[in-house]
Protein backbone atom coordinates (compact mmCIF):
# COMPACT_ATOMS: atom_id res chain seq x y z
CA UNK A 1 0.00 0.00 0.00
CA UNK A 2 1.66 3.29 -1.04
CA UNK A 3 1.99 6.16 1.39
CA UNK A 4 3.25 9.73 1.60
CA UNK A 5 4.56 11.99 4.34
CA UNK A 6 2.28 15.00 4.68
CA UNK A 7 0.89 17.24 7.41
CA UNK A 8 2.98 15.50 10.05
CA UNK A 9 1.57 12.05 9.25
CA UNK A 10 2.35 9.11 7.02
CA UNK A 11 -0.80 8.76 4.93
CA UNK A 12 -1.49 5.41 3.28
CA UNK A 13 -3.83 5.09 0.34
CA UNK A 14 -5.20 2.83 -2.38
CA UNK A 15 -4.71 3.96 -5.97
CA UNK A 16 -6.21 1.53 -8.47
CA UNK A 17 -7.57 1.73 -11.99
CA UNK A 18 -7.49 4.33 -14.74
CA UNK A 19 -9.90 6.96 -15.98
CA UNK A 20 -11.69 9.82 -14.22
CA UNK A 21 -10.57 9.98 -10.60
CA UNK A 22 -12.85 9.07 -7.69
CA UNK A 23 -11.82 10.03 -4.14
CA UNK A 24 -13.27 7.71 -1.49
CA UNK A 25 -13.51 8.95 2.13
CA UNK A 26 -14.29 6.21 4.63
CA UNK A 27 -16.32 5.97 7.83
CA UNK A 28 -15.27 6.15 11.47
CA UNK A 29 -13.17 3.14 12.45
CA UNK A 30 -12.76 1.72 8.96
CA UNK A 31 -10.32 2.59 6.18
CA UNK A 32 -9.97 2.13 2.42
CA UNK A 33 -11.16 -1.46 2.94
CA UNK A 34 -14.70 -0.08 3.33
CA UNK A 35 -14.86 0.45 -0.44
CA UNK A 36 -13.08 -2.72 -1.57
CA UNK A 37 -16.16 -4.07 -3.36
CA UNK A 38 -16.82 -0.79 -5.12
CA UNK A 39 -13.20 -0.32 -6.17
CA UNK A 40 -13.08 -3.88 -7.55
CA UNK A 41 -15.95 -3.04 -9.91
CA UNK A 42 -15.19 0.58 -10.77
CA UNK A 43 -11.44 0.36 -11.31
CA UNK A 44 -11.97 -0.95 -14.82
CA UNK A 45 -12.98 2.54 -15.89
CA UNK A 46 -12.21 4.91 -12.99
CA UNK A 47 -9.09 5.75 -11.05
CA UNK A 48 -10.08 4.89 -7.49
CA UNK A 49 -8.17 6.75 -4.77
CA UNK A 50 -8.97 5.79 -1.18
CA UNK A 51 -6.77 7.18 1.63
CA UNK A 52 -6.80 5.85 5.16
CA UNK A 53 -7.68 8.78 7.44
CA UNK A 54 -5.18 9.57 10.18
CA UNK A 55 -5.41 7.09 13.09
CA UNK A 56 -7.14 4.61 10.77
CA UNK A 57 -5.86 1.64 8.80
CA UNK A 58 -2.20 2.00 7.91
CA UNK A 59 -2.06 5.79 8.37
CA UNK A 60 -0.16 7.15 11.36
CA UNK A 61 -1.46 8.98 14.42
CA UNK A 62 1.27 11.42 15.37
CA UNK A 63 -0.71 14.56 16.17
CA UNK A 64 -3.51 14.26 18.77
CA UNK A 65 -6.32 16.76 18.70
CA UNK A 66 -6.71 16.80 14.93
CA UNK A 67 -9.74 18.29 13.17
CA UNK A 68 -12.03 17.58 10.25
CA UNK A 69 -10.07 20.21 8.33
CA UNK A 70 -6.87 18.26 9.02
CA UNK A 71 -8.43 15.10 7.61
CA UNK A 72 -9.62 16.95 4.52
CA UNK A 73 -6.14 18.40 4.05
CA UNK A 74 -4.67 14.89 4.18
CA UNK A 75 -6.88 13.84 1.29
CA UNK A 76 -5.85 16.89 -0.72
CA UNK A 77 -2.19 16.06 -0.02
CA UNK A 78 -2.68 12.61 -1.53
CA UNK A 79 -4.31 14.09 -4.63
CA UNK A 80 -1.49 16.62 -4.99
CA UNK A 81 1.07 13.83 -4.66
CA UNK A 82 -0.68 11.90 -7.43
CA UNK A 83 -1.06 14.97 -9.65
CA UNK A 84 -4.88 14.74 -9.62
CA UNK A 85 -6.74 18.05 -9.74
CA UNK A 86 -10.38 16.99 -10.33
CA UNK A 87 -12.25 14.14 -8.64
CA UNK A 88 -15.65 12.70 -7.99
CA UNK A 89 -15.93 12.60 -4.18
CA UNK A 90 -17.57 9.71 -2.29
CA UNK A 91 -17.99 9.93 1.48
CA UNK A 92 -19.76 7.53 3.83
CA UNK A 93 -20.74 8.42 7.41
CA UNK A 94 -17.89 10.59 8.74
CA UNK A 95 -16.73 10.76 5.13
CA UNK A 96 -19.60 13.16 4.55
CA UNK A 97 -18.43 15.97 6.85
CA UNK A 98 -14.87 15.46 5.65
CA UNK A 99 -16.06 15.68 2.05
CA UNK A 100 -18.02 18.87 2.75
CA UNK A 101 -15.00 20.49 4.40
CA UNK A 102 -12.77 19.32 1.55
CA UNK A 103 -15.10 20.92 -0.98
CA UNK A 104 -15.08 24.22 0.91
CA UNK A 105 -11.31 24.24 1.36
CA UNK A 106 -10.56 23.12 -2.21
CA UNK A 107 -13.12 24.83 -4.46
CA UNK A 108 -13.34 23.49 -7.97
CA UNK A 109 -11.74 20.13 -7.20
CA UNK A 110 -14.95 18.12 -6.78
CA UNK A 111 -16.71 17.19 -10.02
CA UNK A 112 -19.59 15.55 -8.18
CA UNK A 113 -20.39 14.21 -4.72
CA UNK A 114 -21.90 11.01 -3.39
CA UNK A 115 -22.74 11.19 0.31
CA UNK A 116 -23.89 7.98 1.98
CA UNK A 117 -25.33 7.25 5.44
CA UNK A 118 -24.07 10.59 6.65
CA UNK A 119 -24.90 13.84 8.41
CA UNK A 120 -24.11 17.56 8.33
CA UNK A 121 -25.51 18.82 11.62
CA UNK A 122 -23.95 18.04 15.01
CA UNK A 123 -26.18 16.67 17.71
CA UNK A 124 -27.09 18.48 20.90
CA UNK A 125 -23.87 19.38 22.78
CA UNK A 126 -24.78 17.28 25.81
CA UNK A 127 -25.55 14.24 23.66
CA UNK A 128 -22.32 14.65 21.71
CA UNK A 129 -20.23 14.86 24.87
CA UNK A 130 -22.01 11.83 26.31
CA UNK A 131 -21.22 9.86 23.15
CA UNK A 132 -17.56 10.86 23.20
CA UNK A 133 -17.30 9.98 26.89
CA UNK A 134 -19.01 6.62 26.37
CA UNK A 135 -16.62 5.82 23.53
CA UNK A 136 -13.65 6.81 25.65
CA UNK A 137 -14.85 4.55 28.46
CA UNK A 138 -15.46 1.65 26.10
CA UNK A 139 -12.01 1.67 24.51
CA UNK A 140 -10.42 2.05 27.93
CA UNK A 141 -11.85 -1.28 29.10
CA UNK A 142 -12.03 -3.23 25.84
CA UNK A 143 -9.38 -4.09 23.32
CA UNK A 144 -10.00 -2.48 19.95
CA UNK A 145 -10.80 -5.92 18.54
CA UNK A 146 -13.42 -6.47 21.24
CA UNK A 147 -14.75 -2.98 20.60
CA UNK A 148 -14.77 -3.71 16.87
CA UNK A 149 -16.74 -6.91 17.38
CA UNK A 150 -19.37 -5.02 19.38
CA UNK A 151 -19.49 -2.25 16.78
CA UNK A 152 -19.87 -4.71 13.91
CA UNK A 153 -22.66 -6.52 15.70
CA UNK A 154 -24.50 -3.26 16.32
CA UNK A 155 -24.01 -1.70 12.89
CA UNK A 156 -24.23 -4.48 10.32
CA UNK A 157 -27.47 -6.16 9.29
CA UNK A 158 -28.36 -9.64 10.59
CA UNK A 159 -28.41 -10.77 6.96
CA UNK A 160 -24.81 -9.69 6.36
CA UNK A 161 -22.44 -12.68 6.24
CA UNK A 162 -20.62 -13.29 9.52
CA UNK A 163 -17.31 -13.11 7.66
CA UNK A 164 -17.94 -9.45 6.96
CA UNK A 165 -18.50 -8.78 10.68
CA UNK A 166 -15.17 -10.41 11.42
CA UNK A 167 -13.48 -8.33 8.71
CA UNK A 168 -15.00 -5.09 10.01
CA UNK A 169 -13.89 -5.85 13.58
CA UNK A 170 -10.36 -6.56 12.36
CA UNK A 171 -10.20 -3.25 10.48
CA UNK A 172 -11.47 -1.29 13.49
CA UNK A 173 -8.83 -3.02 15.60
CA UNK A 174 -6.18 -1.17 13.57
CA UNK A 175 -7.21 2.14 15.19
CA UNK A 176 -5.28 3.24 18.28
CA UNK A 177 -7.84 3.86 21.06
CA UNK A 178 -6.92 7.50 21.61
CA UNK A 179 -6.92 8.11 17.88
CA UNK A 180 -10.42 6.66 17.61
CA UNK A 181 -11.65 8.94 20.41
CA UNK A 182 -9.92 11.93 18.81
CA UNK A 183 -11.75 11.16 15.58
CA UNK A 184 -15.08 10.96 17.40
CA UNK A 185 -14.42 14.34 18.98
CA UNK A 186 -13.48 15.92 15.65
CA UNK A 187 -16.38 14.48 13.67
CA UNK A 188 -19.27 14.71 16.10
CA UNK A 189 -18.57 18.31 17.09
CA UNK A 190 -18.17 19.49 13.49
CA UNK A 191 -20.96 21.58 11.95
CA UNK A 192 -21.00 21.23 8.16
CA UNK A 193 -24.09 23.32 7.48
CA UNK A 194 -22.11 26.25 6.11
CA UNK A 195 -20.15 23.85 3.91
CA UNK A 196 -23.36 22.64 2.31
CA UNK A 197 -23.87 26.11 0.83
CA UNK A 198 -20.68 25.61 -1.17
CA UNK A 199 -21.76 22.39 -2.89
CA UNK A 200 -22.55 23.39 -6.47
CA UNK A 201 -21.94 20.07 -8.22
CA UNK A 202 -24.25 17.11 -8.96
CA UNK A 203 -24.87 15.29 -5.71
CA UNK A 204 -26.30 11.88 -4.91
CA UNK A 205 -27.32 11.11 -1.33
CA UNK A 206 -27.57 7.42 -0.43
CA UNK A 207 -28.87 5.81 2.75
CA UNK A 208 -29.38 2.23 3.85
CA UNK A 209 -33.10 1.74 4.28
CA UNK A 210 -32.54 0.53 7.86
CA UNK A 211 -29.81 2.99 8.88
CA UNK A 212 -30.48 3.76 12.54
CA UNK A 213 -27.16 5.50 13.21
CA UNK A 214 -27.82 8.35 10.77
CA UNK A 215 -31.57 8.13 10.17
CA UNK A 216 -33.40 9.39 7.10
CA UNK A 217 -33.92 13.00 8.35
CA UNK A 218 -30.14 13.51 8.31
CA UNK A 219 -29.95 12.50 4.65
CA UNK A 220 -33.05 14.51 3.78
CA UNK A 221 -31.44 17.58 5.32
CA UNK A 222 -28.37 17.13 3.13
CA UNK A 223 -30.52 16.62 0.04
CA UNK A 224 -32.66 19.66 0.77
CA UNK A 225 -29.60 21.84 1.40
CA UNK A 226 -27.97 21.13 -1.98
CA UNK A 227 -29.78 22.33 -5.11
CA UNK A 228 -30.61 19.44 -7.40
CA UNK A 229 -29.41 16.73 -5.02
CA UNK A 230 -31.10 13.34 -5.34
CA UNK A 231 -31.75 10.93 -2.45
CA UNK A 232 -31.93 7.17 -2.95
CA UNK A 233 -32.18 4.28 -0.51
CA UNK A 234 -30.15 1.08 -0.50
CA UNK A 235 -32.37 -1.92 0.30
CA UNK A 236 -31.36 -4.54 2.86
CA UNK A 237 -28.74 -2.22 4.31
CA UNK A 238 -28.09 -0.33 7.51
CA UNK A 239 -25.48 2.29 8.34
CA UNK A 240 -22.59 0.65 6.47
CA UNK A 241 -24.40 0.11 3.20
CA UNK A 242 -21.23 -0.64 1.22
CA UNK A 243 -20.85 -3.78 3.35
CA UNK A 244 -24.47 -4.80 3.93
CA UNK A 245 -25.47 -4.60 0.27
CA UNK A 246 -22.37 -3.92 -1.83
CA UNK A 247 -24.07 -4.86 -5.08
CA UNK A 248 -26.90 -2.35 -4.75
CA UNK A 249 -24.56 0.37 -3.47
CA UNK A 250 -22.14 -0.14 -6.34
CA UNK A 251 -24.95 -0.14 -8.89
CA UNK A 252 -26.24 3.24 -7.70
CA UNK A 253 -22.73 4.69 -7.45
CA UNK A 254 -21.68 3.45 -10.89
CA UNK A 255 -24.85 4.73 -12.55
CA UNK A 256 -24.36 8.16 -11.02
CA UNK A 257 -20.68 8.40 -11.93
CA UNK A 258 -21.28 7.16 -15.46
CA UNK A 259 -24.01 9.80 -15.91
CA UNK A 260 -21.49 12.55 -15.18
CA UNK A 261 -19.54 11.74 -18.36
CA UNK A 262 -15.80 11.64 -18.81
Amino acid sequence: MPSIEANGERISFVDEGAGPAVLFIHSLGTNAWLYADQIAVLSDRYRCIAPDCRAHGATSYNKPGFTVADMAADHKAVLDHLGVDRVHVVGLSMGGPVAFNFNTACPGVARSMVIADSFARPGAPEAVQDRIYATQEAVAYLSMLEFGNQYAGDRLMPSTPIERLDELAAEIAKCPPKGYVDTCRAIFTYDAREDLKNVKVPTLVLIGEQDEATPMPASEFIRDSIPGAVLKTIPDAGHLSTIDNPGAFTKELAAFLDAQGK
